[in-house]
Parts: C-alpha cells; sequence; structure tokens
C-alpha cells in the first residue's frame, strides 16, 4: 500500500523522541501516511487547511500534555464541531492515571494508551490501533 492510498493519520507529539519512536513504530507496520504536529494548535490548523481541500483525516492520535494547546482541549473542540466530531480520537499519553484515562474519555476520546516502555510494545499499539480504527 502506498501512502497516497493509505488513511491519513494525524498525530500530535510535542515529545521529538517520542515522535521519531512513533514514525518509526508506524513504519514497522507499513504505515507511512502519518503527519505529525508538535503542539495542540498546530494539529488544530493542520485539520482546518485539510478541511478546507476536502480532505479528512481517518484518525488522530494525540498526546496529553502539550504546550501551546493540550490534548483535553484538542479533544473538546474536535468534538464540537460538525465536521470532525466523528475522526476517531486516540489519546497516547504518559500517564496511567485512571482520572486522566477517565476524563479524556468523558470528554470524546475513542481510545486511550499508554506509552510503553519498549519499542516493539510501541508498535503492538500502533497495529492495534490501525486494524480497530481503520480496519486495516
Amino acid at each position: 500500500m502506498t501512502a497516497g492510498h493509505q488513511p491519513l493519520i494525524l498525530i500530535a507529539e510535542d515529545d521529538p523522541d517520542d515522535a521519531l519512536m512513533l514514525k518509526d513504530a508506524f513504519g514497522e507496520i507499513e504505515h507511512t501516511a502519518v503527519t505529525f504536529l508538535n503542539n495542540g494548535k498546530l494539529l488544530l490548523e493542520h485539520v482546518q487547511e485539510l478541511l478546507l481541500n476536502n480532505k479528512f483525516p481517518h484518525l488522530i492520535v494525540i498526546d496529553l500534555n502539550m504546550p501551546v494547546l493540550d490534548g483535553r482541549s484538542v479533544i473538546k473542540i474536535l468534538r464540537n464541531n460538525a465536521q470532525t466530531k466523528n475522526i476517531p480520537l486516540i489519546v497516547l499519553s504518559t500517564s496511567k492515571n485512571k482520572d486522566d484515562i477517565d476524563s479524556v474519555m468523558a470528554l470524546g476520546a475513542d481510545d486511550f494508551y499508554t506509552k510503553p516502555a519498549s519499542f516493539s510494545d510501541l508498535v503492538n499499539i500502533t497495529s492495534t490501533i490501525t486494524h480497530k480504527w481503520l480496519n486495516i
């Protein structure tokens, strides 16, 4: 499958090391149509740009704690927009806190994963996400 024919995944991740590991993890499962943005504000701007061109991201993965605009704010904004309210939103965070998980799910996140310690576990998560939410 070429990048042009793959569902588009947007990822908001402010940590360059985590972003690189995620890029490599999606590469391991041969999914290359991934765009990284390093904060929530840039993610929302990119989504608006796509919508203006009649393109839609198929899946959005966000970190919870980011500068400029955090994951919770991004979820609220995307869920309150008729054009984006049904795009699957996955939170990938260092948090294991039940309150964090419950609060983002209540805001409208579709799934929550805690960032794993190992690369192979991250590959498993990316594989699970793409199979569950993109049906591939």
